[in-house]
């Protein structure tokens, strides 16, 4: 390569600037003309949030309060069943945090060894492990009548959180396969399943399933590593036998179902707490929990389900005054109400399987049509989708924590839309009380996106 005979620069004094190469030039190519930075002032790579174990990343479990036993007794798990000590134990005693009411959710306590008392802020503080520090990944123990929804729907605003409910043999099922990683599970992550119920327009069934399954149907037929392996079942196919059969003969890792979610009967509150949440075929059929267990087993699945209360139901609903007195609507969402804060029947059956679930992903109260859809027709779901396909079906996977970051992002920053909003309608703007309204729906409803399980989990790798 040969010198140019002269250099412009993008100087000006009137007409362009250049001149002739010097005489020196060859050497001063390779002579020393400023001080190089030291390599010190650039910024060290981020970790793979994907790596929990990594010590900027880190894992910890948040407990409940419990001021009948030592202060000191609060930094560990000793006060946890068996199962839930030996998590933290091979987690390399992984830090354990108490939720408390007058902290407001807004921070989490931590105690140390010699009883120290040390508060932190759940969105502001250092991520990972260490003093002072929150890890990124969240696993709440407790029933969310101990500690509340509303607090994980907190935490999933900046960490990667997860709730687990169970106890007994199920409990020891599920931590059993979580410190083995599922290493013998026989679940297969190229035949997915997903199975939606369609009754067709108007019903909402039609739009979950153009806005969700049909979309990410599409995404996993076509991945190179899994084609034609994909099942859809939707239409009048989309029954509970034909799901039932599909997850027998196929072992599926992933599993996507939209449907409507069973809140009744209303007059009948035992009954209503048994079916709470339990997906409804295309015939209207019930998917039970026991009849489903007995011919398959989840072993090592993730089970994403879009239905009413698919995750569980809450002790207040936070759409009252949204819809019109004494409606079907406001008849159900008091119905729901009424029977407490709850996680469903189905997520906890499966994650307390003899094989059991990595995550259910689902829904706290119901999922309402106009959150799924703009005025001029475009779904809203593209955050749902891309967590489900493009994080959650990488080559090396992301976790499911990590996976759904984007929604629960998303549900923030709907509640700043909001805000605006608000200003908007204190000076009159039109349209800003209709817009408001839709954009709180919006966001409440992405908000109550839970993850039920643990957040580390993740699909195994294709390919």
């Amino acid at each position: 390569m040969s010198f140019p005979k002269t250099l412009s620069v993008n100087a000006w004094c009137g007409t362009p600037v250049s001149g002739a190469l010097g005489d020196a030039a060859a050497k001063w190519g390779v002579k020393k003309q400023r001080e190089t930075p030291p390599q010190l002032l650039a910024a060290a790579e981020p970790p793979d949030l994907r790596v929990w174990q990594n010590a900027e990343v880190g894992w910890g479990l948040v407990l409940a309060e419990n001021e009948a036993i030592p202060a000191a007794a609060r930094a560990t798990a000793d006060d946890a069943p068996e199962p839930i000590q030996s998590l933290v134990a091979a987690r390399g005693n992984a830090p354990v945090f108490r939720y408390r009411n007058d902290l407001l959710k807004i921070k989490v306590r931590r105690y140390t060894a010699d009883g120290r008392a040390r508060d932190l802020d759940v969105t502001d503080s250092k991520r990972g492990i260490g003093d002072l520090k929150l890890p990124r990944y969240l696993l709440i123990f407790a029933p969310p009548t101990v500690i509340p929804w509303s607090f994980q729907y907190v935490l999933g605003q900046s960490t990667f959180v997860g709730r687990l409910d169970l106890e007994g043999d199920g409990l020891e099922n599920y931590v059993s396969a979580l410190i083995d990683n599922w290493a013998s599970a026989k679940c297969n992550v190229d035949q997915p399943v997903v199975w939606s119920v369609n009754h067709g327009h108007p019903d909402i069934t039609w739009l979950m399933h153009g806005a969700i399954a049909k979309p990410l149907a599409h995404k996993l037929q076509q991945d190179n590593d899994i084609g034609n392996k994909a099942r859809c079942i939707t239409g009048a196919a989309a029954t509970i036998a034909a799901l039932r059969l599909e997850l027998k003969a196929r072992s599926p890792a992933f599993v996507v179902t939209t449907s409507h979610g069973m809140t009744g009967p209303t007059n009948d509150v035992a009954k209503m707490r048994q079916n709470l949440g339990l997906l409804v075929d295309d015939q209207h059929a019930l998917l039970e929990p026991l009849p489903l267990l007995h011919d398959w087993q989840p072993d090592g699945a993730i089970w994403y389900s879009q239905a009413c209360c698919s995750a569980g139901s809450d002790s207040a609903t936070s759409y009252r005054g949204l819809v019109a007195a004494g409606s079907r609507v406001e008849l159900v969402l008091d119905a729901v109400a009424a029977l407490g804060a709850a996680v469903a029947p189905l997520p906890k059956a499966l994650l307390g399987a003899p094989k059991p679930l990595r995550a259910f992903i689902g829904q706290v109260e119901p999922t309402f049509d106009w959150t799924l859809r703009a005025e001029t027709g475009q779904v809203l779901t593209n955050s749902l989708c891309n967590a489900l396909y493009n994080r959650m079906h990488r080559k090396q996977p992301e976790t499911v924590g990590m996976a759904f970051e984007k929604v629960h992002q998303h549900a923030g920053q709907l509640f700043s839309q909001l805000d605006s909003l608000r200003r908007d309608i204190v000076k009159a703007v039109d349209g800003a009380k209709e817009a408001a309204t839709r954009t709180h729906l919006a966001a409440l409803d992405r908000q109550s996106l839970v993850i039920l399980g643990d957040p580390t989990v993740a699909l195994p790798p294709l390919g």
